[in-house]
């Protein structure tokens, strides 16, 4: 069974996973809102319940959106008291955390917010028709699944830093991908006290945040996901940590040079997206390297073999899924010898066979991949199979090294300034396949 498999159970589906209700660590913010985390426990009712949290069991039934029953393992949520409520951390200035920088370090205390597309209503209604709570181990909002993947990686860095003494309160927003939800979360001013905001995830979305905050020093605006840089140029808070088409055509430029400089390199393009090659082109000619471009119309063997000669360097800088599964079948269907290079979104392909990928030694930044052989990745791994006992999900990783980055002394990512913007990740080194698995080329 899958990690999200494991989660799906009960309001959010969020923080199941055998955590104590009890603790200070597990109380969550929901729109501004703090409450407490209860794991229904045998013989437990509402009035039970509500008695040893000092609530009414009318305000557990309106914030679960619940009826009466209660099912064994049932996550509940407990709305805070004022009185109750852990007194608000201080607040850093993290324009000095800043300087010409890298990112927020050194910080013991810090408010986190994360902006997900959670689909808490969608997912918490789904269940409503349950007799038996095993039916349902297997079931939630598909829709919600990145945000549900990214939301583990986040707890399991806070769990570990948090047992480094450091003090984080984490934040979460469903932002259901709807721009009035975004519009209602910003203008409602929850988010003035944070220190640190990831996400929302979409670009469109993103930008909603920075228009409030997208100039303000004493945040840092983390865009996890998005390739779209129009907010990094325009805004000085924003961090992006997908690195540009630029930045990966650089990286693929810099390892040609440095290994491949007398060796013939073509770009093989799609047709009407021209202007990709040609950005290429210029970009080797300032080095003083000469490339050829070739605008494809068929992608079939018979349609490249004129283009091909014995040996070659070839680019492909496509992001169109079937366009690239046919350009590397005809490539390799070719007698000769080609060296590939691609983006980073190609490992994110299902139509991409890895042992194809392998057959052809394909090369791709990827600023988020996970290797066993690296040493911080070994020890996310441990940690993991510690908690979950399971296959970590697809964005769960990334997740955990963005809050490592900036909650840590960890530099996972390199940062550049933006001329009248924010920072963009240049970190993406070069991968290819072994043995069904990613590792660095260098």
């Amino acid at each position: 069974m899958g990690i999200i498999s494991k989660i799906t159970f009960a309001f959010s589906l969020l923080f199941v996973c055998g955590l104590s209700a009890q603790t200070v660590s597990d109380t969550v913010v929901f729109d501004g809102a703090t409450y407490l985390k209860h794991i229904v426990s045998a013989g437990e009712s509402l009035k039970s319940i509500a008695k040893l949290h000092k609530v009414k069991t009318s305000e557990i039934i309106d914030n679960n959106e619940i009826q009466k029953r209660l099912y064994y393992n049932q996550l509940l949520y407990i709305p805070v008291s004022s009185n109750q409520s852990k007194s608000k951390v201080t607040n850093l200035s993290i324009q000095k955390q800043i300087e010409l920088a890298d990112d927020l370090k050194d910080t013991s205390e810090l408010d986190i917010a994360l902006l997900m597309p959670y689909f808490l209503v969608k997912n918490d209604t789904m269940f409503n028709d349950f007799e038996d709570t095993t039916e349902i181990q297997d079931i939630y909002y598909q829709r919600s699944e990145v945000a549900l993947s990214f939301h583990i990686g986040v707890e399991l860095a806070l769990d570990s830093l948090r047992k480094q003494g450091k003090n984080i309160r984490l934040h979460t927003f469903d932002t259901n991908k709807d721009t009035l939800k975004v519009h209602q979360i910003v203008s409602s001013k929850v988010l003035e006290d944070m220190d640190v905001i990831i996400g929302p995830l979409y670009a469109n979305n993103f930008r909603i945040l920075c228009k409030k905050y997208g100039d303000d020093t004493t945040k840092i605006l983390i865009s996890p996901l998005s390739k779209n840089t129009k907010n990094v140029r325009k805004y000085s808070a924003v961090y992006q940590l997908s690195p540009s088409f630029q930045v990966q055509t650089n990286i693929i430029k810099d390892y040609i040079l440095r290994h491949h400089n007398q060796d013939r390199v073509i770009v093989l393009n799609q047709k009407g997206y021209e202007g990709k090659s040609a950005y290429i082109k210029n970009l080797f000619n300032q080095e003083g390297k000469g490339v050829e471009t070739f605008t494809l119309k068929y992608t079939k063997v018979d349609s490249i073999r004129k283009i091909f000669q014995e040996k070659q360097v070839v680019i492909i800088p496509s992001e169109n899924k079937a366009f690239v599964s046919k350009i590397l079948g005809a490539i390799g269907g070719m007698d000769s010898t080609s060296l590939v290079f691609g983006l980073y979104d190609w490992k994110k392909y299902d139509n991409l066979d890895i042992h194809n990928l392998m057959f052809l030694d394909v090369k791709f930044p990827d600023a988020y991949s996970f290797s066993s052989a690296n040493t911080h990745d070994a020890s996310f791994l441990k940690l993991f199979e510690q908690k979950y006992n399971t296959n970590q999900a697809k964005y769960t990783h990334i997740a955990y090294n963005i809050v490592m980055h900036f909650a840590s002394d960890f530099s996972l990512f390199k940062f550049k300034n933006v001329t009248g913007g924010g920072r963009i990740n240049t970190y993406a080194p070069l991968h290819h396949y072994i043995d069904y698995e990613l590792f660095p080329v260098e």
